[in-house]
């Protein structure tokens, strides 16, 4: 029995690092060789509409030769969509319409739909693989490393065959494995760091006896014989990489136990079995590559993430079903995600985006109600408010801190609020776990910023409901933060007087669970049609640092703009709206003992190698609602 090995070569005119100018130059040096080695070897070949139409307009010649290679059954082209966004981070009806366009122009220009997807930048979640399942797809390809490290009831040899994977609404849907150490080792040969012996000992090596399919690429083709100019450590002068492929894969060729074969013929060697599960609580989204590569790339940092996403929300809210094509290709494409990374300078200024200022929020003078009972412990500058609905005790010592939050609905028993310095019997642990504060740690400056500071209340009234607010002057600038209570709605914020991004995360609206004994659960979506569900049983930290230039290992979609945390039977609803600011929540829950800490908050900004000076700072509104867990988990 042979192995069939193969490749999918992901093509990116949209590559954020390459100027319009340069399109050409990419064309001849990367995807000419490209087709003339798909004369000879079977290869799949991956690419957006947005990059097949940027190929048509500057070398049509070479989309024409594409057609006929495809028509000959020369090479096969895997879908994209019409632009690479990152699915998990955007809601379903975007995934789904970037799907369908870029599905209509390959049969456009090419005369074929693909039944096989490669998901952008490998960043998917359950419920992106119900979009395509939706738009008809029969497999797509997905990283294999990071799900394997995550699930440990995968055995190894899922990897030796496609496999299913389980969606959010129960489907299953065929994968296709790619392989991020496999593919990084193919670039190590190809850049002149092992030689073709090395790298065939590296595929004896792993190829173990049974094994019928391997993946050997499965990325970008702009980094042979070009570089896209991301990284000081590129080679400078470089050449002959095209023809180091080509010479490895005819030497390949030549082997008897293997044989080069297509992605859609690797179907064939699909056997039905239980479909796998690719996510769980700790690990909601699966990404490519090492921990830098999660959802705050796309989401928080860059040259203005927070502001970019969230005017992409603003004009999806304008978006009607009537809405054109065109509109719909324009969003996708305002949500790609190199416009998220190592975007030029040129690139971003054509953007044109732009912060309009928002006003202080503005309060009338509160007038005292019969059913509003207001306590002030001036001992312990603790603000006690009881309404119907609502039981709230802030904190004035610590900025309005919530100390406790119970709703009506819940017999008054305290759901979130803080855990007070020696509540754990643990030394890494003695400090207290507050709700609703600000924390930013300056990268530049070495230290952190709160608002965990001695405050004076002060009540009003807005649209008749009660408001409690407070102004603080901080190292970054002045703030204002509020709290409005509407029956069984807290609704809470943080007001900014300088809109400029500091250099720095910036963490805000904390939720700390008070129930200690059990872990906690979630609800979210992200990027398909319904909320997915995740009992936490490990110890996680979306918020830990990576390294010291990333500030952050993961973070949610939330791509409904609300999101749900409980321990046990009750929770709390947070919602907020990412037209005014796509914030990413992040969740954490660490054992202490025999107890658990589980906390919940929202981040506007978070650092790594793609963080560039500037970027705006948006305000950021709330609001919290009690829950129950859901019964049909």
């Amino acid at each position: 029995m042979t192995t069939a090995l193969y490749t999918v070569f992901h093509l990116n005119l949209a590559f954020s690092s390459i100027e319009e100018h340069q399109h050409s130059e990419v064309i001849q040096k990367c995807y000419w060789p490209l087709l003339q080695i798909a004369q000879d070897i079977p290869i799949g070949i991956e690419m957006t509409a947005y990059t097949l139409e940027g190929i048509h307009a500057v070398a049509p010649e070479w989309v024409t030769e594409f057609k006929a290679l495809l028509a000959l059954g020369k090479c096969e082209l895997i879908a994209s969509g019409d632009s690479q966004i990152i699915g998990p981070l955007i809601p379903a009806e975007v995934n789904r319409a970037n799907l369908i366009l870029g599905q209509d122009y390959y049969q456009k220009m090419l005369g074929i739909k693909p039944a096989i997807a490669y998901i952008n930048e490998q960043a998917v979640s359950a419920g992106l693989l119900d979009i395509y399942l939706d738009a008809g797809f029969e497999a797509v390809v997905v990283e294999w490393d990071n799900p394997f490290s995550h699930n440990p009831d995968w055995q190894p040899e899922f990897l030796e065959r496609p496999q299913s994977l389980i969606s959010a609404s129960g489907r299953s849907i065929k994968v296709i494995w790619n392989h991020a150490i496999a593919f990084q080792k193919f670039q190590r040969y190809v850049h002149g760091e092992l030689t073709e012996e090395d790298y065939l000992q590296y595929l004896l090596k792993v190829l173990k006896q049974g094994t019928m399919a391997f993946p050997v690429y499965g990325s970008d083709a702009e980094i042979f014989d070009f570089r896209p100019g991301r990284y000081q450590t590129e080679a400078s002068q470089i050449s002959g990489e095209w023809q180091r492929i080509k010479q490895l894969f005819n030497s390949i060729k030549k082997i008897p136990e293997y044989r080069w074969e297509y992605p859609s013929k690797l179907l064939s060697l699909w056997q039905p079995s239980a479909p796998l599960r690719l996510t769980n609580a700790q690990h909601p989204v699966s990404v490519k590559k090492q921990a830098k590569y999660n959802l705050c790339r796309w989401g928080l940092s860059g040259r203005n993430d927070l502001l970019l996403n969230t005017q992409c929300f603003q004009r999806l809210a304008k978006l009607k079903s009537v809405s054109s094509d065109k509109e719909w290709r324009d969003l996708c494409r305002l949500w790609a995600s190199d416009l998220r990374t190592h975007l030029t300078q040129n690139r971003y200024d054509a953007l044109k985006l732009r912060c309009v200022a928002s006003q202080r929020p503005h309060f009338t003078p509160w007038q005292p109600a019969k059913d509003i009972l207001i306590r002030y412990d001036e001992a312990r500058r603790r603000l006690h408010i009881q309404t119907p609905k609502i039981h709230l005790s802030l904190n004035g010592n610590r900025g309005l801190a919530i100390d406790s939050l119970a709703f009506a609905s819940q017999a008054f028993e305290s759901v979130i609020g803080t855990l007070s310095h020696g509540h754990f019997d643990h030394i890494s642990y003695g400090a207290d776990f507050y709700t609703n504060h600000l924390l930013l740690e300056r990268f530049r400056d070495r230290d952190r910023v709160t608002d965990l500071n001695r405050v004076e209340y002060q009540l009003s009234e807005q649209d008749g409901c009660l408001v409690i607010y407070c102004h603080q002057s901080l190292k970054i600038g002045g703030i204002t933060k509020w709290f409005k209570l509407d029956g069984e709605k807290l609704h809470t914020g943080i007001y900014f007087e300088s809109c400029q991004r500091p250099e720095a995360s910036v963490r805000l609206g904390f939720m700390t669970l008070l129930d200690c004994e059990q872990r906690a659960w979630y609800q979210t979506r992200l990027g398909g049609d319904q909320d997915e569900f995740f009992q936490i049983t490990e110890d996680m930290d979306q918020g830990e640092a990576v390294s010291s230039i990333v500030s952050s290992a993961s973070a949610l979609g939330a791509t409904n703009g609300a999101i749900s945390l409980g321990s046990q039977s009750s929770g709390i609803t947070i919602s907020w709206n990412p037209e005014d600011c796509a914030a990413l929540p992040m969740i954490s829950s660490k054992k202490i003992n025999n107890q658990y800490l589980n906390r919940l908050w929202f981040s506007l900004a978070e650092a790594d190698e793609t963080l560039k000076s500037g970027g705006h700072l948006l305000n950021f509104a709330l609001c919290i609602t009690p829950t129950m867990r859901p019964c049909h988990v």
